[in-house]
């Protein structure tokens, strides 16, 4: 298995490019597989927390903390919703006019034995807006969607993306039908205040296991990372 990437450390928090099919935590981790085993191997730390956190077979960035105090801090901006998180997802349409999905889109989310559903009352309320929609150019029968996620709920993007007609291609739990088995799902851009309150926005612009993009949705990205597609100056 490709291994994380750490983009930048701190002595209280660091953000880590995840890899596909790693586990972020593992209640039963005696193999020393998850991310959080890698990483306290790798940074020498007694304790690793996960502010937010990324289902196993989706990759891309995270945040991380070293600290009780810290991670304190940014769980409280995840409150008040000063972090953002922006995803890529590759998905297939079943509905006639993809592109008046984009917008603002509220569902009620319940989980029931690990897995997420959408409910008409009752749930979690979430949200999430799709910014960007264009056709995968390698994948003629699906799109790629670019998404900023509002909520945090567990398996929200693929639940509420199922819900609305445009599952993820090859999601095994949301979208078992799926004709292109090739799943992705990437946390592309992270955006947040450091503890002394500066402004952080962080792309992997090396990371070789993206889709291919269109040009539309690589102006897009650049447009809000800041940062030109396709040339790398991370360690990502």
């Amino acid at each position: 298995m490709e291994k994380p990437k750490i983009l930048i450390q701190t002595e209280k928090w660091a953000v880590i490019f995840k890899p596909a099919g790693m586990a972020t935590q593992l209640s039963d981790d005696s193999k020393g597989s998850s991310l959080e085993y890698y990483l306290k191997q790798e940074l020498q730390k007694d304790t690793v927390y996960f502010p937010h956190r990324l289902d196993r077979i989706t990759q891309g960035l995270l945040l991380v903390a070293f600290d009780k105090e810290t991670v304190a801090y940014y769980n409280d901006e995840i409150k008040n919703k000063k972090i953002s998180k922006y995803y890529l997802a590759k998905v297939e349409s079943k509905i006639p006019d993809i592109l008046n999905l984009i917008g603002i889109h509220k569902r009620f989310i319940k989980i029931d034995d690990k897995i997420s559903r959408i409910v008409k009352s009752g749930g979690l309320p979430s949200f999430l807006e799709i910014l960007a929609i264009e056709p995968a150019p390698e994948s003629p029968e699906c799109y790629h969607v670019l998404v900023k996620l509002l909520t945090g709920r567990m398996h929200q993007i693929r639940v509420m993306f199922a819900d609305m007609g445009i599952p993820l291609c090859g999601d095994f739990l949301y979208n078992p039908d799926s004709k292109d088995k090739a799943f992705y799902l990437e946390s592309i851009i992270l955006s947040f205040n450091d503890p002394e309150g500066l402004r952080k926005t962080f792309f992997c612009e090396g990371n070789l296991n993206r889709n291919m993009v269109g040009e539309k949705m690589k102006s897009r990205i650049e447009e809000i990372s800041e940062v030109k597609y396709g040339q790398s100056n991370s360690n990502c």
